[in-house]
């Protein structure tokens, strides 16, 4: 291979896994931005509302691979969930694990206990689309006794 056809290869390599990054860094910006739209919106015209919009599929607050979930701070329990509504007010949900046993809800909660402003809970799951297992990550925000969510696929 000539010199040049390295450079070129190592540039245009680079500049995949560039485009990776910024791809993960604006869905990491858009899974944020829409929790705190949704506490915006919870805030502005109260509970009974807000859950209804969030667990409406054709909402706003739910898109491509985004939706907002509100669960409740201390045992997890979700409120909301537009995909799948089945799991709104399942107390097993607590005991849900993940390929690697992790447990996905507790680790929201005291991911939300832990981070006032707000941080990441990551697990395995099954990819919607392309039925793989992948790495999901999560935004967690605290907000009034409950738990905004809403995450990706990386």
């Amino acid at each position: 291979m000539t010199p040049f056809l390295k450079l070129f290869a190592t540039f245009v390599t680079a500049l995949f896994l560039s485009a990776g990054l910024v791809q993960a860094q604006e869905k990491s910006e858009i899974a944020k931005e829409l929790v705190d739209k949704a506490i915006a919106l919870y805030d502005e015209v109260g509970q009974e509302k807000s859950f209804a919009t969030f667990n409406d599929n054709t909402s706003e607050f739910v898109f491509d691979e985004y939706y907002v979930i509100v669960a409740d701070g201390e045992k997890g329990t979700f409120l909301t969930h537009a995909i799948n509504p089945k799991l709104i007010n399942n107390p097993k949900l607590w005991d849900l694990q993940d390929v690697n046993s992790k447990f996905i809800v507790r680790d929201m909660v005291e991911t939300g206990k832990a981070n006032p402003t707000g941080g990441w809970s990551n697990y395995t799951w099954t990819h919607p689309e392309t039925k793989k297992l992948a790495e999901k990550k999560t935004w967690v925000k605290p907000h009034e006794g409950k738990i905004f969510m809403v995450g990706y696929y990386d």
